[in-house]
């Protein structure tokens, strides 16, 4: 169906879709299409009546093949403010929308929260532009400095505005910066600003402001707090008597941890959202892109109930079975990461695959690695599929050279019971095998399940690699944390594959290094 559709005067867009069978479809896939989000009404121009503006009531009044659409929007949705890398797509009186990621086959291409991070905390962090008289005083300093050597005294009305930018700098990218990111800010500052250096701090001259940002992060998170700010609001009851390991926060460096509520949209109407989600699923014939946009709108639910409640993940499946999707997992990764879960993954694992080999290779040389060796000697035997097989064996060899005391993966007959095999398995991939075939280096594989606290969550994940990487994405969608006796491989994945997060431990800043010089 060829679609003309109608944003704002200035925006107008032609569209195929597939004939909708439904009106709430059609709103679906507009949203999609379209990247928008918000309650809004479509409008047609009805042939019957010169093409004079009808609201669509059902789907059958639409025009067939060729329909002009209207986007009338119900609820005032405050704007988004976004970075110069992130424009917004378009603006009009009554909503502002924003496009974050344009690809046709991406099922998690709208995002609707104002609140949104859209970036991992940069290299080089940008400097913001300060007020309009702070620009002017610190350019004529600037320029004294460079002239004559005059430092500058930085009054405290300047100061204020500076750390109150920084602060809301910072915050666009992490609510809990490190102390090593709250330095790159001070140096990035006096960088930029070589008048507001401190002579009287260090040789950089930016510890003075160090500890001034440090403190008012503190501060502008408390200000957020008594805002209602989510994120900020999850720790009230936990600083009292609480140790600083006991907060709610990223530890893994998510950007959109625990998101606010759509502007407009109340928990009371995000449950009946939630609600129209699980009906969706239960369907036999379920439309994922309807069931995308009901998880994109219900996403800052779901994230409160999740990290607030730490429930177990049966309650998390009970309430929230649209999340068990393999889609639906890769797409509340990119909605918590601002990362195309599956493509950087297999991306990046192809590109670590001759270096990983290479230094598996060298430590099975040493005598004393006879899993990894056996591992290395199954690839080698191997003729046909070898991408697939490759990245299996890097994956499968990752424990064994980082010395972890479990695996990953348990491999049963299709013949076995479940239970024996998930009791007391906390997670990890259960590989199940027709046991009709020869057994060999490589035997049949005709399902691959994830299991989580003891239940089989997820099945039917094609192959090992498949399975590893939507476990990977899973543990972030439901919070849960790395497993003390796999923490270095999962770590290896965040870290070196998906290149989630800077600092490593000494293992796996080691490997690192080791991939440097291969």
């Amino acid at each position: 169906m060829l679609l003309r559709v109608i944003l704002s005067p200035d925006n107008i867009r032609k569209l195929s879709i597939p004939t909708p069978s439904s009106i709430e479809e059609l709103s679906a896939v507009l949203c999609e299409k379209m990247q928008i989000m918000g309650s809004f009404v479509i409008q047609y121009e009805d042939p019957d009546f010169n093409n004079e503006l009808c609201t669509l009531h059902d789907i059958t009044e639409l025009p067939k093949d060729k329909a002009t659409l209207r986007i009338h929007w119900e609820v005032v949705l405050s704007p988004v403010v976004v970075d110069d890398a992130h424009p917004s797509d378009f603006t009009v009186d009554t909503a502002s929308m924003t496009s974050t990621q344009s690809s046709a086959s991406s099922p998690h291409s709208v995002f609707p929260l104002s609140t949104s991070r859209f970036e991992q905390w940069p290299s080089m962090f940008p400097v913001p532009s300060f007020s309009y008289d702070v620009e002017l005083r610190l350019k004529k300093a600037n320029e004294d400095l460079q002239e004559n050597g005059t430092a500058l005294i930085v009054p405290r009305d300047m100061k204020m505005n500076i750390l109150d930018k920084l602060a809301e700098t910072v915050y666009s990218f992490k609510a809990y910066p490190k102390d090593s990111e709250i330095e790159k800010v001070a140096s990035a500052l006096v960088e930029k600003h070589p008048s507001l250096k401190d002579p009287g701090s260090d040789t950089t001259g930016c510890e003075a402001w160090k500890i001034s940002l440090k403190f008012k992060m503190a501060n502008y998170r408390q200000k957020l707090r008594n805002a209602g700010c989510s994120e900020m609001v999850v720790n009230t009851h936990s600083r009292q008597g609480s140790s600083r390991g006991s907060l709610k926060r990223p530890r893994r460096s998510e950007l959109n941890f625990l998101p606010d509520h759509p502007v407009g949209l109340d928990e009371e109407e995000l449950e009946k959202e939630r609600s129209l989600m699980e009906q969706e699923v239960k369907k036999r014939n379920l439309s994922l892109t309807l069931l995308n946009a009901k998880m994109e709108t219900t996403f800052s639910l779901r994230r409160k109930e999740i990290v607030q409640d730490q429930p177990l993940v049966s309650t998390i499946k009970q309430r929230w079975p649209g999340l068990f999707f393999e889609e639906e997992v890769c797409a509340e990764f990119f909605r918590i990461n601002r990362i195309d879960l599956k493509s950087t993954f297999l991306t990046s694992l192809d590109n670590h695959t001759q270096g990983l080999l290479k230094v598996y290779r060298a430590k099975a040389r040493q005598g004393r690695w006879n899993n990894l060796d056996e591992l290395l000697e199954k690839l080698d035997a191997q003729t046909t599929d070898l991408t697939t097989y490759r990245r299996s064996a890097v994956l499968r060899g990752l424990p064994l050279y980082l010395r972890e005391p479990a695996s990953i993966s348990k491999t049963i007959k299709d013949t076995e019971a479940l239970g024996p095999h998930t009791k007391a398995m906390k997670m990890g991939i259960l590989e199940v095998t027709d046991s009709s075939t020869n057994s060999g280096p490589y035997p049949t594989v005709v399902n691959v399940a994830i299991v989580l606290e003891e239940e089989v969550v997820m099945d039917n994940l094609g192959d090992f690699t498949n399975a590893l990487m939507v476990l990977f994405g899973l543990l972030y969608a439901v919070n849960m944390e790395y497993p003390k006796d796999l923490r270095y491989t999962f770590e290896a994945v965040q870290k070196i594959i998906l290149n989630l997060g800077k600092e490593c431990t000494a293992r796996i800043q080691s490997l690192k290094n080791k991939l440097l010089q291969v």
